[in-house]
C-alpha cells in the first residue's frame, strides 16, 4: 500500500529526509536503506497528526479471499525459487573468475568442464613447470563447459587474464589457453611479451588445427596437450613441432552399383546355362558311347 503523509506531519518530515538523504553523493548499502524507510514509516506521529491512506483504509482489510489467493501466489514463487537450478554454466564461468590466481610451481590447469584424466592433468603441469622454470613464461590451461556472459573465448580469456593479472607488468609474461567444450572453440590470450614469443602463425595454426582435430574426436587431453607442447616450444626457441594430421575417416561405398550388378548378374546367368548344358550333354555322350561299345547290343 502506499500512504501520503499529511503535510505537515511527523511521518512527511522523515519522508523529506529520506529523499534529501537519497539525493546526497554518499554510498549506502540497500539494507541501510530498508532500515531507514522502516524507521521512518513505523515512527509514531505526534499528537494530532494524522496520516491518510490513498489506497485503503484499515477497515477495508482483505478479505478471506484475497489472503488465500496471496498465499497461493506466494507459495508459487518460492516452489519456483526451490526447485529450479541454477545455471550451471553461469555459476561455472563465475567459479573460474573467482579463482585464486595460479602460483608458480603449484598449479598450472582450471579444469572446471572436466576434460582432463589425471594423466593428462600430470603431464601439462609437468611441462608447462619446466617451461616456466626455463623461460619465466607462466601459461594457464582453462576448460569450462559452456559461455553465458561472454560468449566470445578471447573476451573471456581476456577476462580471466585481467582479473589474475591486472596490471601490465605482472602479466607480460602470462598466458590463458582457454577450451570450451560446447561450442568445441580454443582461445589463446596474454601478455605481449608472451603473443609476441608464440607469434601469430603459430598461435593462428593452434586454433585452427590442434584443437578442433582433436576436439572433432572428443580427444581434449590430446589437444591441450598438443597446443601447450607447440607453445612451448616456441617460447624456449625451439622447432616447432607442427600441427597433427588430419584423419580422414574413409568413405569406401558399402553398395554396389548398378554396372556391377549387371556384370555379375550376368556371369551368374552364363555360369548356370553352362551348367545346364553340361548336365543334359553328358550323360547323352556317355550313352551313346556305351551303345556304340557294346558289340552284343543289336537293338533286337
Amino acid at each position: 500500500f502506499f500512504f501520503t503523509p499529511i503535510k505537515g506531519s511527523a511521518a512527511m518530515s522523515a519522508t523529506m529526509n529520506l529523499a534529501a538523504s537519497a539525493r546526497a553523493p554518499v554510498a549506502v548499502s540497500a539494507k541501510r536503506n530498508v532500515a531507514l524507510r522502516r524507521a521512518a514509516s513505523t515512527r509514531p506521529a505526534k499528537a494530532g497528526a494524522s496520516v491518510v491512506s490513498c489506497s485503503a483504509s484499515r477497515d477495508d482489510a482483505p478479505g478471506p479471499m484475497k489472503r488465500l489467493a496471496s498465499a497461493v501466489v506466494g507459495l508459487g514463487a518460492a516452489s519456483a525459487l526451490t526447485f529450479c537450478a541454477p545455471n550451471v554454466a553461469t555459476a561455472a564461468e563465475l567459479e573460474i573468475l573467482s579463482t585464486p590466481v595460479p602460483q608458480s610451481g603449484v598449479g598450472y590447469i582450471v579444469d572446471d568442464a572436466g576434460l582432463l584424466s589425471r594423466a593428462a592433468s600430470g603431464s601439462l603441469n609437468k611441462s608447462l613447470k619446466a617451461l616456466e622454470d626455463k623461460t619465466g613464461y607462466h601459461v594457464n590451461v582453462i576448460t569450462v563447459k559452456k559461455l553465458v556472459f561472454e560468449q566470445d573465448p578471447f573476451a573471456f580469456g581476456d577476462k580471466v587474464l585481467e582479473k589474475w593479472y591486472p596490471t601490465l607488468e605482472e602479466g607480460n609474461l602470462k598466458g590463458n589457453l582457454l577450451l570450451v567444450k560446447n561450442t568445441k572453440e580454443g582461445a589463446i590470450v596474454g601478455g605481449p611479451a608472451f603473443l609476441q614469443g608464440v607469434g601469430n602463425d603459430v598461435l593462428d595454426s593452434i586454433l585452427s588445427k590442434n584443437i578442433p582435430y582433436n576436439v572433432e574426436d572428443e580427444k581434449y587431453g590430446e589437444a591441450l596437450t598438443s597446443s601447450v607442447a607447440r607453445i612451448a616450444a616456441m617460447l624456449e626457441g625451439s622447432a616447432d613441432p607442427g600441427p597433427p594430421n588430419k584423419f580422414e575417416k574413409s568413405k569406401e561405398k558399402t553398395y554396389k552399383t548398378k554396372a556391377e550388378t549387371s556384370d555379375k548378374r550376368e556371369v551368374f546367368s552364363n555360369v548356370v546355362i553352362g551348367l545346364l548344358i553340361i548336365s543334359f550333354v553328358v550323360p547323352m555322350v556317355q550313352y551313346f558311347g556305351y551303345v556304340a561299345g557294346d558289340p552284343d547290343f543289336d537293338g533286337d
